[in-house]
């Protein structure tokens, strides 16, 4: 074998080896996201789980009993609606807990929900399938806000503001 052969053979052994790494770091990365995402309690698998959280909407009430006064407190709740298989999907997942606390100090349920929920048909929420990823944002349980595009999204969620309310009516 001279030295051409061998070093030819030598790249053919790398490029195999480098796609070899390639199928695994993607597998591996695959199956991390996969668990991820089923041990997310963020993400609405079920219409119920879909009702559930635009029932949180409603506006709630309480009386002080030293004081005999009544308090409301206004409820919103935020639907981000993704394509499950997309990158922004995939970020997501990381970041919601951090968005769920952020929103849940301020009284506003969130999760994220894929497009393809069972018995779903997204219309009814108000959602544009050719203008995904969006937040729908539900106020005494019907709609009141649609924030589309990803980068709209991302401006209110990596803001450095705390409020989202105040985020929400900017949008």
């Amino acid at each position: 074998m001279n030295l051409k052969e061998l070093k030819e053979r030598a790249l053919k052994l790398k490029d195999n080896a480098s796609s070899k790494m390639l199928l695994i770091k993607n597998k591996a990365i695959k199956i991390k996201d996969d668990a991820f995402e089923k041990s997310n309690k963020f993400i609405v698998w079920t219409k119920e789980e879909l009702d559930l959280i635009i029932n949180k909407s409603k506006t709630t009430s309480f009386i002080n009993k030293e004081t005999n006064i009544e308090r409301f407190f206004k409820h919103k709740s935020l639907v981000i609606f993704a394509e499950e298989w997309t990158n922004f999907y995939k970020k997501l997942l990381f970041i919601i807990p951090i968005i769920a606390t952020k929103a849940y100090s301020q009284n506003i349920s969130l999760k994220l929900a894929k497009t393809k929920i069972v018995w779903v048909n997204l219309v009814d929420y108000q959602v544009d399938m050719t203008k995904l990823p969006c937040i729908i944002v539900f106020e005494e349980e019907k709609f009141y806000k649609k924030i589309e595009w990803e980068e709209n999204i991302l401006k209110l969620v990596k803001s450095l503001n705390l409020d989202i309310n105040e985020l929400i009516e900017k949008a």
